[in-house]
Parts: structure tokens; sequence; C-alpha cells
């Protein structure tokens, strides 16, 4: 057996480092923390070779005081608690007193601050572990933290680093985390000397997220913030429309008393209450913000704090759920993104493809081309500008033609006119000035479940169908029965554990299968449940993909589609797209 010593003291610091700093970005998230607490106004973050080189984080904030800053780079110095019961009740993003003492073992830490306190300016050096004297020295105001050459000691650890732009994209992302929590604060990020964030200080919370949200083409009426306040708790959602989705959950966001964390039930709150809005596979963008007292909150289960104990978790995921209730449903549209011009274009002319829409007549070179006067230029210009001035004159006399006539045409009530149908499945219409793109499966689905759910029709079985349970199934049965009778479906007990079908649905003749799946598997309340089977015995009954239609019977269709409330199939997928004449018009340039 080996012999059992003491490690040296660096070199435990260093394995303790490994829990808390895993690569610039976790640099980077202490840093910032620490500027948050310290009651800033402004913070400036530079990132230099991909943090690995170098991480500056400037605040103005309240500095550290002559023998705060001796303490620091020991193992738990912190300011933020002092005795056991402080755990239970914490109000910063930083308390454990690990962060610093785990960046300067790993790199060589520079602390320049200015205190408030007693206006004492001073400047501290730990160079992986060796910690150097205290100057006297410092900034106008607040602190500059600087860690250099990170991993430069440990190459087996920085050899595991991904290459700079990586490590500085994921250095970006965290402190646009960070800063989507405080919207008081002005913010700017710099990579490699460049400004790439400049976000100022704003008055909501929204405001502070459509600096993030603009870049996926999010507007602010795309947006609504919702908003409940309790005894222990308030949230406010920044849930942005249903038309724009995503097939990841990256841009659901959760933060608890302004930390962002990873909790996946309260994630999984927010997909349940877009619900329907989206269709199966995409998720929504939302940030979602709580407040919630701080004796009810327990952070200190993860080494970087991205997990959380909530007491209350049950409360918030149901106010979470019922807030996203109210979100409206938009009807997608497409929109001109760019207008697109002849010079934007590659020209073709006769299937060849030319540097200029029109040849140019003359292959004369400049030098060739006397100069023209002074006097003959100006009457040239004088005719080309006479030419310029009656088309012009004529596009404003076919425009206001034109809108002579859209008003007389919108003075008239026009109904749905059916063009056709593309690829056996979009049925194309046009009403009043938009067109319309309608998936004829989900449509017909949709309008088979709201009348499924009015009227049930039920078949006898001229063969019952026998059902062998498990015992969970069994109970739940035996419980809630009158639930499948409810909905059509005539099933009763003959023993234990046995189970017989009578009866089912008129519509679901040719899927017996499904239903017995649907019974074997269903825990569900009985509202659950009745979505759950009628949207399984619509998609059986509507019409498919591939399946042609005649005009009278697409026309019918469509008139009930644009007599629904909400253009969603039972599965919550929204069945059609609008595009507008005005955006038709961008498109082939007549504006």
């Amino acid at each position: 057996m080996a012999k059992i010593r003491l490690l040296d003291s660096l070199l435990s610091s260093r394995i303790a480092a490994g829990e808390v700093i895993e690569r610039p970005q976790s640099v980077l998230r202490e840093l910032l923390d620490n500027a948050f607490d310290a009651s800033c106004s402004s913070i400036e973050v530079h990132i230099d070779g991909g943090g690995v080189e170098k991480i500056s984080v400037k605040d103005n904030g309240c500095g550290i005081p002559l023998d705060g800053l001796n303490l620091i780079g020991k193992r738990h110095a912190t300011s933020k608690i002092s005795k056991l019961s402080d755990l239970y009740d914490i109000s910063t993003l930083g308390f454990r007193g690990e962060a610093l003492y785990s960046i300067s073992a790993v790199s060589k830490l520079s602390i320049a601050t200015r205190s408030k306190e007693n206006g004492e300016a001073s400047t501290l050096v730990i160079d992986n572990g060796q910690r150097e004297d205290i100057i006297s020295y410092g900034p106008d105001e607040g602190t500059i933290i600087t860690v250099e050459d990170l991993f430069s000691q440990i190459p087996a650890r920085r050899a595991f680093l991904k290459r700079e732009q990586t490590e500085e994209k994921v250095c970006r992302s965290l402190f646009v985390a960070k800063a989507l929590a405080f919207p008081n604060i002005s913010l700017k990020y710099y990579a490699n000397s460049a400004l790439k964030l400049d976000w100022p200080s704003v008055h909501s919370l929204k405001e502070r997220a459509m600096y993030h949200l603009r870049q996926f083409g999010i507007t602010d009426g795309d947006v609504q913030i919702l908003e409940q306040k309790e005894e222990d708790f308030s949230i406010t959602i920044v849930a942005c429309s249903s038309a724009f989705k995503r097939s990841d959950r990256r841009e659901m966001r959760i933060y608890v008393n302004n930390r962002p964390v990873d909790d996946y039930p309260l994630l999984q709150a927010v997909s349940y209450g877009y619900g329907e809005l989206l269709p199966g596979g995409f998720y929504p963008y939302a940030i979602v913000f709580i407040n919630n007292k701080s004796e009810l909150v327990d952070f200190n289960i993860h080494p970087a704090k991205k997990e959380v104990k909530l007491r209350n978790a049950a409360d918030i995921h149901h106010a979470i759920s019922s807030l996203l209730k109210s979100v409206n449903r938009v009807i997608p549209e497409v929109k001109v993104n760019k207008q697109f011009y002849l010079d934007d274009v590659e020209r073709w002319s006769n299937g060849k493809k030319t540097d200029s829409f029109v040849e140019r007549k003359s292959t004369k070179s400049e030098e060739e081309t006397p100069h023209q006067t002074i006097s003959e230029y100006k009457e040239q210009y004088k005719e080309e500008n006479r030419a310029w001035l009656e088309k012009a004159k004529e596009l404003k006399r076919i425009r206001e033609e034109r809108e002579q006539k859209e008003v007389k045409r919108e003075e008239k009530s026009q109904s749905i006119r059916y063009i056709g149908q593309a690829f056996n499945l979009f049925l194309i219409c046009q009403k009043d000035n938009d067109l319309y793109l309608v998936d004829q499966h989900a449509a017909h689905e949709r309008i088979l479940y709201d009348e499924l759910v009015k009227k049930h029709d039920i078949q006898m079985l001229a063969l019952p169908i026998v059902l062998d349970v498990d015992t969970l199934t069994d109970e739940f049965l035996s419980k809630y029965s009158h639930i499948y009778t409810n909905l059509g479906i005539m099933i009763s007990r003959e023993d234990n554990g046995s189970w017989q079908i009578d009866g089912i649905p008129a519509v679901a003749r040719g899927i017996e299968d499904k239903i017995i799946s649907f019974i074997l598997s269903a825990r569900a309340d009985e509202e659950e449940l009745d979505r759950e089977l009628f949207a399984i015995l619509a998609c059986k009954a509507a019409i498919k993909r591939g399946d042609e239609i005649d005009s009278y019977s697409a026309l019918a269709l469509l008139e009930k589609v644009f007599a629904l409330p909400t253009p969603a199939c039972p599965h919550g997928r929204t069945f059609l797209v609008k595009i507008s004449e005005s955006e038709l018009l961008k498109m082939v340039g007549r504006t």
C-alpha cells in the first residue's frame, strides 16, 4: 500500500480550483458575480485570446478596503456570509469565498481597487499561488480584476480548452446571460480590443431583453410581459410570440434571484405554459425572472451555483404555466427581410451571367472617349433630368390610380377565393388582401376534433375487445372508467385485471389498436384524456397529405378554417401561413 501523506498546499489548491474553474468562461462568471455584488452602475469586460491570455472586468462599485484585500486569495475568504444560517438567507451572487482563491492558483491574478469607504487605493498580485506585496496604487473608482495566462502552469488542463474563437464565444454567451438580469447596469463587452456588445442601462427587463432578442428578428410588438406577485415570490416573464420557435431550449432562460440557473422542472413549466401554441419538438423564446424569498432558496448544491432548490417549487411551477397560457397565438406571415435590387444579384443575359444588367453599347476605352465641355455636360444633364421628371410624374399617376382601385376593392366585402392545391398538401386561397397557404390535413384534423368534442356517435362492437391490464391500470380504470364512457368508449370491468370494450366512437373504426394503446398508457385527468383521445381520432379520419381535393370540398373546408378562433391542429401545430399583398409586391420590386 502506498504511503499516505498530506498534499502540498499549492497542489491541493489547484485540485480544488478544478472544481470551480473549468475554462475562461468559469473565470468570467466568478468575476462578474463579484462585480454585480459591488453595487456598481457600469461594468466593462475585456477578453483577449479567448480568455486564456487575459480576462479583465472593471466596475465602478464600492471597491475593496485594504484589510479585505489582505485576505483575498485565501481559501473561504468572503464578505458575503459569516455564519451557518447565512447559507439559507443568501442575497448575493457570490458567497463561498472559493472563486478568487481558485483563480489565483491557476493564473496570474491582479486586483486594483479603490475603496469608497475610505478612499484608499491598493493593488494585489497573486501569480499562480505566489502572493506579492500589496502596493498603494489603484484606479480612480471601483475595481479592476485582471486574470492572465490561465492554466499556463497546468498544460494538461490547457490542452483540453477549445480554440480561441470558441472560448470567446462561450464567454460572450455568459456575459449576455448575466447581463439580462441587471437592466439598471450599463455593460460593455470587448473581444481582442474590439467592442462587441454595448448595452446601456435601461428601466425594465423587457428593454434589456430586446437588446438580445432583436438579433432573432423579434420586435417589441412580438413580446408580452407577464407578471404575478405572491406573498413569497414574484414572477416576471418576457414571453415572445409563438411565431418564433426553436428546435432547442437555448433561449428558454430561467433566473432565480437574478442568477441564471439550469432547472429542468422550471423549463418544463415554460413548455407546459405554451402548450398547443408550439408543435412538438419546438421550444419558445422566453425569459423567466423569479424573485423568491432567500430563505426558500438553496444555491449551495453545485460548485458553479448552476442549480437551485426551491421550497415552494410547486407553486412557482404552477404560476409560470398559468401565466404563459395567456400568450397569444400568431399566424405565421411571410415577410421580406431584405429589399432586393438588380445591383444586388447576379445578372443573366441570354442564359449567360454578365457583370451588369445592361450590356455596354460602346467598347471604347476611357482614353478614346473625348472629354465633354461644361456646357455640353449641363445640356445633357438637363435633358436627362427632364426625362426623369416625366417618368416620375407618370409613376405618380399610376400609383394614385392603383391606390384608388385598392380603396374601391377594400370597400367591397370580399369572400374567400380558392385558387388551388400545391404539393397535394397546401390549399391556396385569397382572402381580402392576403394570400393563405393552408395545410389540408392539419386543418381538417382541427375541424373534425371540434365536431367530435360536440357529439359522440358510438359504434357497438359485434365482438367485444377484452383487455388484460396490470394492477396500476386496473386501479386507474376502476376509478376513472366513467371518463372513457363519456368519451364514447363503452368499457366495463369483468374481473380483477380484466376489462371489456363493447363500443367505440364511430370514427374510431379501423384504429381500435390505437384506442387500446391509449387506454393502457393514459394516466391523466378528464380534460387531458378528452383532448388526447379526440386528437388521435381526428388525425385518423382527416384527409392526408397526397389526397387530392375538389374545389367545392376545399372551399367548404376553408370557410370552416377561417371561422375557427385558433388556427391550430389538436397537437398544437399552426396550419396556415399568410402572405400579404404588400409583401408580395416588395418581393418582386413593385414598391
